[in-house]
């Protein structure tokens, strides 16, 4: 088979996946599909121009054919980088580039051997391109990535021998040029093997969407309980020997129900979502924050000792108060308890915790609302904090005066006094 044939034959080919392609985009409206169906188009039909050598005019069949392929590469890798969800960046359009700098050379444009030189070179560029994108991701290692980037490095490498056999043999035509074998049978195998690596990587990404469906909240976008009680394992199983320990921070919006019947069920839902944000971004990455069902939220973090875990749970509790929720045109007041409840790390039961922190919120609630009760071997103790109007009998001698320090220097006489 000579190349010009195998040329047509893989453009038939590329069109014909472009246009299933752009079927399923049709239906799912995934952009990686589009980018993907429009890579094989234009290769294609860049390929068939390439074939077309002589029955059509030269700046077609050379300049806008090899531009077209050339394009197609880098709709391929912005493909992979939507498949990844990352915006698509500007360099996906280098390869082509490359060609279009390289024909503005005369030179170059004049000489077939060097066009097939600089065409290859500018292929293995994106080829290199699209290895990178496989290869540095920031999802969990992947077995398909490895051997796509492979299949993709065989492409590499045989452009590398094609450039050198065309340097050396310095053909004057298509026809004539003796690297033919070389374009085409790797050419076959890649496209297989892409046809394979990239299926298997979009199955796995909807394996892992469903996965992380199955442990989100689908209003606040932040962990349900299933998944907090995954997290809680996960960190119980990390460095559990470092003498560290978890709390479980469990948080309940005060008079939420008032809030759904006063200003209606969706002002309700933008409260839950707005607590959400402000829980989520409360954790700086130290622990997990989720929506364990109705108004209730949780946070599973890794503390050093109880004053950290109260002062993040009262770090967004303060928060919470002093931030209006903005619905529509109004702005509602919300106030959240909090219940604290902690353990060792290598000693920590998930059910114990949820219980113990369980009756420090409900000793939040049953004193006022609006403020923090940690769970303590011996008793339940609410959190000195700087914006109560007045003090609670729980913690009456605190509240005389509190600035930051002070607050600070209460929680830590907290922990004194339930040892």
């Amino acid at each position: 088979m000579d190349i010009l044939t195998g040329l047509l034959i893989w453009a038939a080919e590329a069109v014909t996946l472009a246009v299933l392609l752009f079927s399923r985009w049709y239906y799912e409206r995934e952009p990686l599909y589009l980018s993907w169906g429009s890579g094989f188009a234009v290769h294609g039909i860049g390929a068939a121009l390439v074939a077309m050598r002589g029955d059509i005019p030269d700046f077609v069949s050379i300049e806008i054919a090899n531009t077209m392929v050339l394009a197609g590469i880098g709709l391929w890798a912005a493909g992979l980088m939507q498949l990844d969800r990352r915006p698509v960046e500007p360099y996906v359009g280098i390869p082509a580039l490359i060609w279009i700098a390289g024909m503005f050379l005369d030179p170059v444009r004049g000489d077939f051997a060097s066009r097939a030189i600089l065409h290859h070179v500018a292929a293995m560029v994106g080829h290199a391109m699209i290895i990178g994108i496989l290869l540095y991701h920031r999802g969990p290692p992947s077995i398909t990535r490895r051997v796509f980037a492979s299949v993709i490095g065989i492409q590499f490498f045989s452009c590398a021998l094609i450039v050198l056999m065309v340097f050396i043999g310095r053909p004057d035509a298509l026809v004539a040029a003796s690297h033919s074998p070389w374009l085409y049978l790797p050419t076959a195998f890649v496209f297989v093997g892409s046809i394979v690596c990239g299926a298997r990587l979009l199955t796995e990404r909807s394996e892992l969407t469903l996965k992380e469906l199955a442990r989100t909240d689908p209003l606040t976008g932040v962990l349900n309980r299933r998944g907090l009680l995954e997290e809680f394992h996960r960190s119980k199983g990390v460095d559990a020997l470092d003498g560290s320990m978890i709390a479980f921070i469990q948080f309940d919006l005060d008079g939420f129900k008032q809030i759904n019947d006063v200003y209606g069920h969706q002002a309700g839902d933008d409260v839950l979502s707005a607590f959400a944000r402000i829980g989520a971004a409360a954790q700086r990455g130290r622990g997990s924050f989720g929506r364990m069902g109705g108004e209730e939220f949780a946070s599973i973090i890794r503390v050093s000792d109880m004053v950290e875990a109260a002062s993040i749970a009262e770090a967004i509790r303060s928060t919470l108060r002093r931030q209006p929720i903005s619905v529509g045109e109004h702005r509602i007041a919300v106030t959240v308890s909090a219940g604290i409840s902690l353990c060792s790390t290598k000693d920590a039961d998930i059910d114990v915790l949820l219980t113990a922190a369980d009756k420090a919120l409900y000793v939040s609630k049953t004193s006022g609302r609006d403020r923090t009760a940690v769970h303590t071997d011996q008793e339940i103790m609410i959190v000195p904090s700087t914006d109560f109007a007045s003090p609670t009998p729980f913690a009456a001698e605190f509240f005389e005066d509190i600035s930051v320090s002070q607050q600070v220097a209460s929680l830590k006489r907290i922990v004194v006094l339930s040892q």
